[in-house]
């Protein structure tokens, strides 16, 4: 059986990201089609354990930051999981886990999913950059998440020949087979009304500085859920400035965000950087027929959420359109319900696992033959 070794810093149940999700659904995917899924990541409780069919051991982190984790045992043990594996897989940006690949002198076939450009650290872009080329050199396959990002990142459309655009998707299995809310959460929900649904990780990217803004005119709810760094950053925002309509719900199991879901009136992702590289949770709302409020970041954001067909899409950092967009959808019940119809059906054309899944397959296929 051959055996696929995903590379990222993180991963489940340390936290739940976008990429974290993308990496688990490329390794359920590939397990039911024969292969072996392993994924290596560091945390600061190591551990060994199965989840959902994949072998995940995490190494004790040493040294970094939550951005860029170092693990002196990963390094010690990366030339046994090269030699174990068949396919190296990284997820990039993470410099660790690529220098790690650059310096054992990998022989074995390399793919690299491309999911953001380095945006926030220039110091560290500007070091980064030589290595970047080199390994963009060494690998087989680089797989952009998207042709807008391909189309929007220089690194990429230099070494075009050895793209493949593979878009993420959903696992609707996930949600298909939770148990109900209770009573008391489904109350506590169905007292907000109309109200626009924010989920994800609260980091500096995602925009949420914008959406308190917008919040102060918007004729509706705004609800927040997820955990991150900037999480008492909102909520004390939310209480000095008295924005009575925005509710933060924090972390939520997934019959929880299933409920809420299927219950917004619409979504909103108001990121401000392309590290909001694809937006996995875009995906969610367009499985649960909702109308999406993304920004233009060039990437899979605009893809994922086509402007005036499944919602509308905004200039990043500017709380007026945004809160123009939010009111023409709380106030238009058709152009609404029509906006989140045609998500769910581009959805079922585009990023089912079934579509997807198999691009990834294939690859793996075509590189060991």
């Amino acid at each position: 059986m051959p055996i696929i070794t995903h590379v990222f810093k993180t991963y489940f149940p340390d936290t739940h990201g976008g990429l974290e999700e993308a990496i688990r659904q490329i390794g359920k995917y590939s397990i039911s089609k024969g292969f072996e899924v392993r994924v290596v990541s560091v945390s600061k409780v190591p551990r060994e354990n199965e989840l959902e069919g994949i072998k995940c051991k995490s190494y004790l982190f040493s040294l970094g930051s939550s951005s860029m984790p170092v693990s002196i045992d990963m390094a010690k043990d990366f030339a046994r999981i090269v030699k174990e594996t068949d396919i190296l897989h990284l997820h990039f940006p993470y410099p660790y886990g690529e220098l790690l690949t650059l310096f054992t002198r990998v022989k074995k076939p390399i793919v690299v999913t491309f999911h953001c450009e380095i945006r926030n650290r220039l110091f560290l872009r500007v070091c980064y950059e030589p290595f970047i080329r080199i390994l963009m050199k060494k690998v087989n396959v680089i797989v952009p998440t998207s042709t807008n990002l391909l189309n929007s990142t220089p690194i990429l459309k230099r070494y075009k020949q050895k793209t493949k655009v593979i878009n993420l998707w959903l696992d609707k299995t996930r949600f298909e087979s939770i148990s109900d809310v209770d009573v008391s959460f489904r109350s506590k929900i169905e007292k907000l009304g109309q109200y626009a649904l924010f989920t994800g990780v609260l980091r500096w990217y995602k925009g949420l500085d914008f959406l308190l803004d917008a919040a102060k005119n918007v004729k509706g709810n705004i609800v927040i859920v997820g955990k991150g760094p900037l999480k008492e950053t909102i909520e004390k925002r939310i209480r000095e400035e008295n924005l009575t309509n925005v509710y933060m719900l924090g972390f939520l199991s997934d019959s929880e965000l299933c409920y809420v879901l299927r219950k917004c009136r619409f979504f909103v992702l108001p990121s401000i950087s392309p590290a909001e590289a694809f937006g996995q949770v875009l995906l969610e709302a367009s499985y649960f027929s909702k109308a999406m409020i993304t920004t233009e970041l060039g990437t899979g954001t605009s893809y994922v959420n086509l402007h005036n067909e499944t919602g509308f899409v905004v200039p990043p950092r500017n709380n007026v359109e945004l809160q123009k967009a939010m009111n023409i959808l709380f106030l238009d019940n058709i152009l609404c319900e029509n906006m989140g119809k045609n998500a769910f059906v581009r959805y079922e054309s585009i990023f089912r696992e079934e579509i997807q899944g198999e691009k990834y397959v294939n690859l793996y296929n075509r590189l060991l033959s």
